[in-house]
């Protein structure tokens, strides 16, 4: 789970510093014969980072409850008899 949420954490800082970037220095540029508009437009939202966040955290928390009810169903002196 602190994988999950260290992860997670290190994510939402690393994509809002690059969205942050793009929205300034306008890093995708488009041609604008094809396109109505220059470059690509970047607007770093924060309920979007809350709702991947969330997401993020919920599936590793999923992800820890397999193992764990795995684990859970062992009994001790079976587990080690194949230490």
């Amino acid at each position: 789970m602190l994988v999950g949420v260290l992860g997670t954490l290190i994510g939402l800082v690393i994509g809002y510093a690059i969205s942050w970037a793009g929205a300034r220095y306008h890093l995708i540029y488009l041609s604008p014969e094809v396109y109505s508009i220059d470059y690509v437009p970047f607007a770093p939202r924060a309920m979007d980072g809350v709702l991947v966040a969330l997401v993020s955290v919920g599936i590793s928390f999923i992800a820890t409850l397999y193992p764990s009810w795995s684990a859970a169903r062992i009994l001790p002196a079976e587990a080690l008899r194949y230490e």
